[in-house]
């Protein structure tokens, strides 16, 4: 495991976390349902692979741990679909829930924006609690799409948020774009922040090291001083990689982009 503080654990080169304190694996904006919808919606036909893929990922990370996590939190955007959940969402979102039931013994999905209708699923399942934000011990999950406390509400919390599909974006010497998605973790505000990348295999993140501050998806994040957190790549061909500041990174990559 790559350890990003006392309490945060990467298990593997997965867009995941591990919350020691609470025996807790965590993962956000899976975005199912995501290929149906954009072909639905805006006729671009995709091959339907995010499923599987995202399947495939959830066993190999599983299979990191010799005794699983008593729970797991999904931190919003389960699925992709603003409105009424779709029949590909639907079939998606309950196998998942199925199989999270056979390996966990308590499931919390925090809603995120997509999440409208979920609870349409989550109602079959009894292992599932589903929340607007999640509070133990000091930690505080939420999606992050909106700011359910105030900044002052957070000071001395650990807090974990995702929504922004956070990645790096880099160019090469002939011009070749490559995002890289990635953790940011510190101390703001007199709380200690983690924000997760997307489970997504397909979901296109926000290059924020390019991006101003002002258009940023988060509320959040557009309130603190994100330059002062720490980049964590996270990468299946480059593993876990600490790249340090982002305000240091955006100096480095200021003049390519």
């Amino acid at each position: 495991m790559f350890r990003i503080s006392k309490y945060f654990f990467i298990p593997c080169a997965l867009p995941a976390l591990y919350i020691k304190p609470l025996n807790a694996l965590c993962i956000a904006d899976l975005h199912l349902g995501y290929e149906g919808i954009m072909a639905e919606h805006y006729g671009l036909f995709l091959p339907k692979v995010q499923f599987q893929e995202e399947m495939e990922n959830l066993k190999l990370l599983l299979s990191t741990f010799d005794k699983l996590p008593e729970k797991i939190i999904l931190n919003g955007d389960v699925k992709h679909e603003f409105s009424e959940t779709s029949y590909h969402e639907f079939r998606e979102v309950g196998e998942l829930l199925s199989f999270l039931e056979k390996n966990f013994e308590k499931i919390i999905i925090v809603k995120g924006n997509h999440d409208n209708f979920i609870a349409r699923v989550t109602r079959k399942f009894e292992k599932v609690e589903l929340v607007e934000c999640y509070e133990e011990k000091n930690f505080v999950f939420f999606h992050g799409h909106k700011m359910v406390k105030k900044l002052e509400e957070l000071k001395g919390k650990t807090v974990i948020t995702a929504h922004e599909h956070a990645s790096i974006a880099f160019y090469s010497k002939v011009g070749k774009k490559e995002k890289i998605p990635c953790f940011l973790h510190g101390n703001v505000n007199n709380f200690e922040l983690c924000v997760m990348p997307a489970f997504s295999t397909l979901a296109q993140g926000s290059e924020i090291n390019i991006l101003p501050k002002q258009e940023l998806l988060s509320p959040l994040l557009r309130e603190i001083d994100i330059d002062s957190l720490e980049v964590i790549l996270i990468s299946k061909e480059l593993g876990v990689k600490k790249l340090g500041k982002l305000g240091e990174i955006k100096k480095v990559t200021q003049n390519v982009f």
